[in-house]
């Protein structure tokens, strides 16, 4: 069997059962799924070990289905525990030109704030809203303009922390690298009205393809304690 390089998969899950995707990116394209019904909430320790195997299953079976192996995927989670947190963050400079290394010491500030009094969310997702320059208001990234004062109007997307640790631990167990987290809640907002969504995995590819041009895609750094990133990007590159 080979590795996927021009493959993603997804996995969507929800309180009864778990899809898993299979995307063709050459044609931005689902080729194939699979789904298998589930105890009960991933988020209950009861059912870890029945959901495990399952999982484990239900990967090895794709894999000589497809002749490939799974060994990383994206999760589109559905949780009652979804929340959307607004903030407001500002500099003040002389001057000076707007670009990557303002928005991002922004949005790095908007996340610690959070994180300084908040214990039982994780960020999942950051949009900007607005970038007010100057007291003039952009709905979108305003190229490299000279600037006095910035104000970002950031809208956090959270999840239960315990639950994406959970999530963390499952697919480490079936020893599959976990690239990035969506909620499904909000990603499905983005989804064209025509397309259906009923594996969860179709709105997440989505987003992850820049559906929402508005969101801050980050890569975590790992080795800290929370979702502060080492890398962000989507409107920059």
């Amino acid at each position: 069997m080979n590795n996927s390089k021009t493959e993603d998969f997804y996995f969507g899950i929800s309180d009864s059962k778990i899809y898993i995707c299979y995307f063709d990116n050459k044609n931005y394209e689902l080729k194939n799924t699979i789904n298998f019904d589930i105890p009960g909430s991933i988020d209950n320790n009861l059912n870890f070990k029945i959901i495990s195997n399952l999982l484990k299953e239900n990967i090895r079976k794709l894999e000589k289905d497809l002749g490939l192996f799974l060994n990383s995927g994206n999760i589109s989670i559905k949780s009652s525990s979804y929340q959307n947190i607004s903030f407001s963050v500002k500099d003040i400079y002389d001057e000076r030109g707007l670009d990557k290394e303002v928005i991002t010491k922004l949005v790095r500030s908007a996340m610690q704030q959070f994180y300084k009094s908040e214990k039982y969310l994780t960020i999942i997702h950051v949009i900007i809203n607005k970038y007010i320059i100057d007291d003039k208001v952009y709905n979108f990234f305003p190229d490299y303009k000279k600037f006095k004062k910035i104000i970002l109007e950031i809208e956090l997307i959270c999840l239960n922390r315990n639950l994406i640790d959970k999530l963390k631990n499952l697919f480490n167990e079936c020893k599959v690298n976990v690239k990035k987290i969506v909620s499904h809640d909000y990603a499905k907002k983005f989804l064209n009205d025509i397309k259906k969504d009923d594996t969860f995995c179709l709105s997440a590819y989505e987003i992850l393809n820049g559906a929402n041009q508005s969101e801050v895609i980050f890569i975590e750094n790992k080795s800290q304690k929370h979702s502060l990133f080492d890398k962000i990007f989507n409107f920059f590159d």
